[in-house]
């Protein structure tokens, strides 16, 4: 039997997911400046924690330029809790001073009524579109364009499933979704394996038994099972002194085979 395609795998997990997590509902179109901040926010966490960030700037920032004049020490207070917060605080602030030198104001939803390919080349000009996952944001929630945002925690969880291998890039794997998942069910699917990261798919032991994809993952059916991934030979090489718990090296010697000498 042929192995399922990456559509037919995707369309199995994504039901599954559902049934475990329920994604809260989306924030209204952003403003594209808004959307880069909230990518750059969003990236390695949750979807919840980037949108109480973006909160925090529009409550204690009087406007995005005072943003822009604050100290690296200031913005990251304001996003203190979330991964990186230190490095995401100095390419939010890049990122303003970059957009005010360039056009002398804060506004870049003229994109918006451009070709789409046409805005992504004029994103592409900004230090914080490096990041495939901060681009991806802002043609999804600002662009209206389908895309899929691939950041390293959802990278592990599709190597782990299967749908791709340990060196390929985030982009790489973000283009393939993209190609497999329609653009109407874009958005949740990529918050479920959002959850699925930061729930039970985690970095350091991840908590496999608990997974709702572990009869489908064959990282969690290799962890459930570690018995099945011991080379040949390797596990039974001395199976009688294992069994009573003593090591191979302490097993009893085997009996002499010699005959006794015969009797004058």
């Amino acid at each position: 039997m042929a192995a399922p395609s990456k559509s037919q795998m995707l369309d199995k997990i994504q039901p599954l997911l559902a049934k475990r997590y329920k994604p809260g509902p989306r924030e209204a179109k952003l403003s594209v400046l808004e959307a880069v901040l909230f990518g750059i926010c969003h990236e390695g966490t949750t979807r919840d924690d980037a949108t109480k960030a973006l909160d925090r700037f529009r409550d204690a920032f009087f406007d995005w330029n005072e943003l822009r004049v604050s100290s690296v020490g200031e913005i990251q207070d304001a996003i203190a809790g979330l991964p990186q917060s230190d490095l995401k605080a100095q390419r939010i602030r890049r990122f303003l001073r970059q957009l005010f030198s360039r056009t002398y104001k804060f506004d870049l939803d003229h994109l918006g009524k451009k070709p789409l390919k046409e805005s992504i080349k004029t994103l592409q000009e900004f230090e914080a579109m490096q990041s495939d996952f901060v681009l991806a944001t802002v043609i999804q929630q600002a662009l209206g364009g389908h895309a899929m945002p691939v950041d390293e925690p959802i990278r592990r969880c599709l190597v782990r499933l299967g749908f791709a291998e340990e060196e390929t890039p985030p982009e790489a794997i973000r283009a393939t979704l993209e190609r497999a998942v329609p653009k109407t069910r874009g958005p949740e699917f990529v918050d479920l394996l959002e959850g699925l990261a930061h729930d039970t798919c985690v970095e350091v032991d991840p908590l496999c038994p608990d997974c709702v994809l572990v009869k489908l993952c064959p990282t969690g059916q290799r962890n459930l099972n570690p018995e099945k991934s011991v080379p040949a030979g390797g596990r039974d090489s001395a199976p009688s002194a294992r069994r009573r718990g003593s090591s191979p090296d302490e097993a009893a010697p085997k009996p002499s085979r010699s005959r006794p000498p015969r009797s004058k």
